[in-house]
């Protein structure tokens, strides 16, 4: 069941993020032909993937689930949902065309597309929609957290089950140039603003955090998730 103050799914205005979403592609482009297949064209830390994507697979049960990559690069996210065994049916989307050709190579047959969901009306839905270090780097816009803002909406509305993103916390002692280093309480905020159940993680990584968004609101009398909601035996007579 899903809460009943949920907003309509909208599409933004055709137009309304093409420049943020052309700087993003063309960011991308420029470190591919600086650096090819590599972590450095991610921006990715290295030693770092293992936590992401455990972090996001603990969303909830994977196993046969449709599962949405937005940003997925390389597709690096295929890899680990084999190499643990996790059964689903994946769909990996980009901007960026020379990654996606990449991804291609590596994953003959897998469900690779170039396409931004900002732009276009995606009638498709999957159970878990993922987001892995996307949003990180911040190509000069003013309207950065706006454009972040739009992503974690449509990817709610393209979900059936839930949301799992990735940002760079505000809670460090350094910030590299073009980073975008979000406000935890920023982003849990925003979430709470679209569904009441969000978990928020900044427990894998020092300098990052993940934020979980379930579409399922559900509760028992006594306010509980239904989800959360277990029963002890009845206790013997004594």
């Amino acid at each position: 069941m899903h809460s009943k103050n949920h907003k309509k799914e909208t599409t933004p205005k055709k137009g309304t993020f093409s420049k943020a979403t052309q700087r993003v592609a063309e960011f991308y482009s420029e470190l591919y032909k600086k650096h090819g297949y590599s972590l450095e064209t991610l921006t990715a830390p290295k030693g770092g993937q293992d936590a992401r994507f455990k972090a996001k697979f603990e969303i909830g049960n994977l196993h046969n689930t449709k599962i949405l990559d937005v940003g997925c690069g390389f597709g690096n996210m295929l890899d680990y949902l084999q190499a643990w065994n996790i059964n689903t049916q994946y769909t990996g989307i980009d901007i960026c065309s020379e990654l996606l050709e990449t991804a291609k190579k590596r994953h003959p047959g897998a469900d690779f597309r170039l396409l931004n969901i900002l732009e276009e009306d995606v009638q498709e839905r999957w159970d878990w929609v993922f987001l892995v270090g996307a949003l990180n780097d911040q190509p000069k816009s003013e309207d950065w957290w706006d454009y972040v803002q739009e992503m974690i909406k449509r990817m709610f509305d393209l979900c059936t089950k839930g949301v799992a993103v990735d940002f760079l916390s505000s809670y460090v002692d350094y910030q590299k140039e073009n980073a975008f280093h979000a406000s935890p309480e920023k982003v849990f905020a925003f979430a709470k603003s679209l569904t009441k159940r969000v978990a928020l993680r900044h427990d894998y990584m020092a300098y990052e955090f993940t934020v979980y968004l379930y579409k399922n609101q559900s509760l028992t009398n006594n306010n509980i998730f239904f989800e959360f909601k277990k029963t002890l035996p009845p206790e013997p007579n004594i």
